[in-house]
């Protein structure tokens, strides 16, 4: 029986591959907040409103659009922190109530923490200056230059890899730090909404290749 053919040998079949779009955090691709250099690129818009102690008087509700340029200082891979930034975040806005506009700057220090899958939390720090014509309706506020530290927390969304819904709330006081007085200035909570771009890493010299 030597000279009947031997039975073909079965082949195994390689498991599925993930696609080459695959980007949730696992241990084998590539996170989602993965950027490529040091700068990063955003806007929100907010809505915040006066808080309503007995000094403030005036109901003030703002609505603000808020583009941001970010510059990453350091990833961190132990620890709390996944990364820290410095955010530059101009400030376009109107007093919906009473009326008035508002433009300026703000500097923040974004501490973000460890993401899981496509969630990254963060925490804001920061103050900024404008110039604002809200002292003309708002009796809590002097002179039209304001000075408005804030602090906040939010969550990013990473809905495709380096794209991120960003939602945040934030508490912050409007003065004019003793320039003008009276000087009493006002408290008050902001919401934002907002779209995050990271820049993509460039893909290895193997898949270039490939496509």
């Amino acid at each position: 029986m030597a000279w009947l053919p031997r039975a073909g040998r079965a082949q195994a079949i390689p498991p599925p591959q993930p696609p080459a779009q695959a980007w949730l955090a696992t241990s084998d691709t590539t996170p989602p907040w993965t950027n490529r250099g040091h700068w990063n690129f955003g806007l929100q818009v907010g809505y915040g409103v006066e808080n309503a102690i007995p000094s403030n008087i005036s109901h003030v509700n703002l609505l603000i659009v808020q583009p941001q340029l970010g510059l990453i200082i350091r990833d961190f891979h132990r620890g709390p922190l996944q990364r820290f930034e410095f955010v530059t975040e101009g400030l376009l806005g109107n007093a919906v109530h009473p009326g008035g506009d508002l433009w300026g700057d703000s500097l923040f220090f974004r501490f973000d923490g460890k993401g899981r899958r496509n969630l990254m939390p963060f925490l804001d720090l920061g103050a900024g200056m404008m110039h604002t014509t809200l002292n003309t309706r708002v009796p809590e506020v002097s002179g039209r230059l304001q000075f408005m530290p804030q602090a906040g927390f939010g969550l990013q969304y990473f809905f495709s890899p380096q794209r991120a819904l960003v939602f945040e709330y934030r508490y912050f006081h409007m003065s004019n730090a003793g320039i003008q007085e009276p000087n009493d200035g006002f408290n008050g909570s902001m919401l934002t909404i907002g779209f995050r771009w990271l820049r993509r890493p460039r893909p290895a010299p193997a898949e270039r290749a490939g496509r």
